[in-house]
């Protein structure tokens, strides 16, 4: 009898510091989540600081934003040139008006094929509309903001192959 009752009172010791790890573990893995709150609106601000950036002709600002994965793909002197070239030159605008969806968490994100996925990124669509020498038009692209270090950066989407599983189902 003795016996029995030295085991339950052991079990329930273990019992309880089990529960203890796993109520430790669980409350350490929320607290970085708490501090990171206003995480969406910071992804936001990032977008719409440069498609503002944009708007003015400003492109060297906005490229500045560019995660380095994208300045790796567009050097500053040909993204200047190209963006004020098509746009300004070609399209005939001056500037835009942009519209932002509220940004999507998403994990595990791949951005261009061949480069690591991003364990986490807030994907954010955009749709400029343009007046120009030929119109109006709209374009609809899709960014992706991710931390770089302590900076929010954003990166354009690169589909494979054409596959557009992040289009909005709302676009006409």
């Amino acid at each position: 009898m003795l016996r029995r009752r030295n085991r339950n009172a052991l079990l329930k010791k273990v019992g309880f510091i089990a529960l203890v790890l796993l109520l430790l573990w669980l409350i350490g893995r929320t607290i970085p989540y708490l501090f990171r709150a206003d995480a969406p609106d910071e992804a936001a601000a990032i977008v719409e600081e440069f498609y503002k950036y944009e708007q003015t002709g400003d492109f060297g600002s906005s490229w500045e934003l560019f995660h380095p994965l994208m300045k790796e793909r567009f050097p500053k002197s040909v993204y200047l040139q190209s963006r004020a070239h098509i746009f300004m030159q070609h399209f005939g605008v001056e500037t835009f008006e942009f519209e932002m969806e509220k940004p999507e968490r998403e994990f595990d994100v791949t951005v261009m094929d061949g480069v690591e996925p991003f364990p986490e990124a807030y994907r954010i669509g955009i749709t400029q509309q343009y007046t120009g020498t030929f119109g109006q038009f709209k374009i609809v692209q899709t960014c992706y903001v991710v931390q770089d270090g302590e900076d929010w950066t954003l990166l354009w989407y690169y589909p494979k192959n054409g596959d557009n599983q992040h289009e909005s189902s709302d676009q006409t």
